[in-house]
Formats: structure tokens, sequence, C-alpha cells
């Protein structure tokens, strides 16, 4: 998740049960969208935390564009009722663009292929962006799923309040379609930063985006050393460093660099798995070292990413 200490705090408007919200939503359709690309390891998890989560009594498409794929991808998409197509282009900004395009609802939702939505997700996110004309797109968080390590690091951040507040992403999301078309839909120029981009924007539009820290959903990690080449990948190949002001200083930066030993060992007596004493410095200095690689770049990229009020 990109890097709420606290996130909006609206009503906590939401129904208890499946005939109620039925009932609230009567005459209410949105489509579902999902990129993927050799997703056969979690997607069918994936796709059954989104039937538990989201009514069929709202949904009108289900459409998962697919990037070529080469294992049982399209297989369980098409087993799971959605509409397969294949992309013209590959990559997560074309991927969401060519879904944006077979959305025919007013609201529209999207997934990536390893998330496993929240039972609570619909129920509790869809009243909160119903209740205010002008926000844009609502999510949750999201924590680790699989990795005894991150899961642990992941966790602890989230018990504890210690989520930034400018933590966002496109894979557990709800959308007003005429919001997002009206910005040109998902920015192309940041393939792995595409919604940091599309945030921006959105708020430099006047839209608002609001993360809710009472909704987490599964992130599917496998593995805790392939989630430092994505770290790697994010920060050093794609040349793009997403900043903070002034929300976070560089006071503050240090503060949480050398506080980095008492954290890790906090993490590791709670979840009481020794190896997180070493998992999480590392993981902060992959990030900081990978960053550092993308700003000697000539090609690196700085933006700045602000928190809404």
């Amino acid at each position: 998740m990109h890097s709420s200490k606290t996130g909006p705090r609206d009503p906590p408007l939401q129904w208890n049960d499946e005939n109620t919200l039925a009932k609230s939503y009567s005459g209410l359709k949105i489509d579902l969208v999902m990129w993927t690309l050799n997703a056969e390891s979690t997607l069918e998890r994936s796709l059954r935390s989104i039937e538990t989560a989201v009514p069929g009594s709202v949904i009108c498409h289900r459409c998962l564009v697919d990037g070529g794929s080469t294992d049982t991808t399209r297989v369980i998409g098409e087993r799971f009722g959605w509409t397969v197509v294949t992309a013209h282009r590959r990559g997560i900004p074309f991927q969401a663009n060519q879904a944006l395009d077979l959305v025919d609802t007013p609201i529209f939702a999207s997934f990536e292929q390893d998330v496993g939505v929240s039972p609570d997700w619909f129920r509790i996110l869809m009243p909160r962006l119903l209740s205010d004309p002008r926000v844009a797109v609502v999510q949750g968080l999201r924590a680790a799923s699989g990795s005894q390590y991150l899961e642990a690091i992941d966790g602890y951040g989230v018990r504890h309040g210690l989520v930034p507040p400018w933590v966002y992403s496109i894979d557990n999301d709800l959308y007003r379609t005429d919001a997002v078309r009206s910005v040109g839909g998902f920015p192309l120029d940041y393939p792995m930063s595409t919604d940091g981009a599309l945030r921006n924007i959105l708020f430099e539009k006047g839209w608002k985006w609001r993360v809710y820290q009472d909704v987490v959903s599964e992130h599917y990690r496998d593995s805790f050393s392939k989630h430092l080449k994505h770290v790697v990948m994010q920060s050093a190949v794609g040349k793009v460093l997403w900043e903070t002001y002034p929300e976070y200083p560089m006071n503050s930066k240090l503060g949480r660099f050398l506080a980095t030993p008492l954290i890790a060992a906090n993490i590791a007596s709670e979840s009481r798995h020794p190896g997180v004493f070493v998992a999480f410095p590392l993981l902060r200095g992959v990030k900081a070292l990978s960053r550092v690689i993308g700003s000697l770049s000539k090609k690196y990229q700085f933006i700045e990413v602000r928190t809404q009020s």
C-alpha cells in the first residue's frame, strides 16, 4: 500500500444485514472491474471475497481486463461470472482505463488480483461515498496476509494507529464514475504510481478521496523477499519518489528512522516472531536505499502527495 494516523471520521453509516442493505439501495447498480496478469495463485480467493462483500443485487457488470495471462486466470474469472477481455496494452493504468471504458454505471469498484476484500467493505464504505457528493473515492486499508513478517508489521501499524495519513491505493475502492472520467481517467505518466497521480489530480479539481481505517482488507503476500523486490521496483526502477509536505518533514523522517530498532523490538515481542527484529529494519533500509537509487537517476521524478483534510 502506498503509504491515515487517523483517517476521516465520518458518521459510521452502515447496514447490519443484506436484506436491509438491498432495500436501501433499491435500483442502485454498480460495475466491478479488475485488472490481472497470471493471477491464478490469488485470484480465486480474491473473487470469492468480493462475492462475500458485495451483494449480488447491486452488481450490474463484472469486467476483468487481463494482460495476457498464460496460466488459468481467464478460466477462474469466467467461472466466477466475470466477463474477461484482453488488454489492448499491458500495465495497470492501461488496463484500468480500458476497464473504465466498459463501465456504464454512476459508481464502480476496482480491485487488484491479490486483495481479499473485507466482508464489511461495501456495507460500510458505500454509505460514506453517497453521503457527500464531492467525495470521488472511498476505500479501506489493506494489511499483508501470508507472510508472517509482513503480517506482524502491518498488523502492528493498524492496531496502534501508526498508518501514515497519506496511505491510499486503487485496489479496494469505490468511485464516482463521472469524477474519474472528468479528470481524464487513470493517469498514464506513472505506471507504478497511478493511484497517487490520480489522487493528486482529483484533489486539484476539488474532489475528495477518503481512506478509512475501520475497514481492513487482506493483501496476499506469500513471501517477504518478493515484497522487498516490489519495493525496489517501485522506488528505484520506477524512479518515482512519493513525498509528503508539510505532513512528513525531515525531522519526522529522522525520528522514525532512529526509532526503528525500538519499534522492531515491540513488533517482534507482540507478534512473537523474533525474526521481525531483523526483518523490519531490513524493510525500512531497502525502502530508503531504493529511493536514493531512484533519486540519482536522470529520469528521477519528485512528486508531492499531500494529505487531504
